[in-house]
């Protein structure tokens, strides 16, 4: 499996749900959304929207985001600068976004998983969503700002999934082709941690693009060079300062520096009990 199945496809299917708020004070951020049906609207606002003119500078909240919603979940993945080389440029207008594409030759008329889809309304491009499977004949979908209700549907406000048989066409609608990023640019990772999407949070990234999360992981922290137990959430973020593991046990956590999340056991009452970690047998070294 490759960073498609492994990362782009899940983080996609995560968002099914989700849907616009009414305000842009309702939305949460990117990382700890509001819950994906309280105060769905009409007012174009997301958490996408947030995070994309955050990183990117391009404002779109409050407008259509089908197409900013691709982009940001490719820029919550790998960052800015390879999410731009990805898509070949930045834009919430699906014209300009086909457009980047073909200057690429990377704009396809036959899918496959990870690709962009596109569609026309006889006019131009004007809807847009991700490719997750194709098999026996139909190409499915998960696409933003649209509805489960209808086949095409580019206003209905939520994250949904959809299909449809290759070659569709409704009357002057079709499927125009779609736009195939090149994922070999984060195939290969470079391992030590990674500053989350938010600037503040932790997370590790191994070299095959895996990383740990619900629970403790063994660790070298690169900048330092030292090595030590870290443990993470069940989204994969490092945790820090006192808590209380899956065994139950408490643990404090370095909270800031160069050995910002390293593990100290704590007993029950926080009082640490060990000072160093020995790597050769594998066991802490009490105090």
């Amino acid at each position: 499996m490759g960073v498609i199945q492994e990362k782009v496809t899940p983080e996609f299917k995560r968002w099914v749900g989700y849907c616009e708020k009414n305000k842009k004070s309702q939305i949460g951020t990117y990382d700890s959304p509001e819950d994906y049906k309280k105060n769905a609207g009409t007012g174009n606002y997301t958490v996408f929207a947030e995070l994309y003119r955050s990183k990117t500078g391009i404002n779109v909240q409050g407008q259509p985001w089908c197409d900013s919603f691709f982009d940001t979940v490719l820029i919550h993945l790998f960052g800015v600068d390879k999410a731009k080389a990805l898509l070949g440029g930045f834009s919430a207008y699906t014209p300009t976004s086909v457009n980047y594409y073909k200057q690429m030759g990377r704009y396809h008329k036959a899918p496959q998983e990870g690709d962009q889809i596109f569609f026309h309304n006889g006019t131009r491009i004007y809807h847009t969503g991700y490719v997750y499977s194709v098999k026996d004949g139909i190409v499915y979908t998960v696409e933003g700002n649209t509805s489960s209700n209808k086949i095409l549907e580019n206003e209905g406000g939520c994250v949904a999934y959809k299909q449809y048989p290759l070659g569709w066409s409704s009357g002057k609608k079709r499927i125009d082709g779609y736009g195939r990023p090149d994922y070999s640019i984060v195939e290969t990772y470079q391992e030590g941690f990674v500053l989350a999407a938010d600037g503040k949070r932790w997370w590790y990234q191994y070299k095959n693009g895996s990383y740990p999360s619900d629970g403790w992981a063994y660790l070298t922290e690169q900048t330092s060079g030292s090595s030590g137990w870290y443990l993470f959430d069940t989204k994969g973020y490092m945790l820090t300062g006192y808590q209380t593991a899956p065994d139950g046990k408490k643990y404090f956590l370095c909270p800031e520096g160069i050995h910002e999340g390293q593990c100290m056991v704590t007993n029950d009452q926080g009082k640490l009990m060990i000072a160093e970690y020995d790597v050769m047998a594998k066991k802490y070294l009490l105090n």
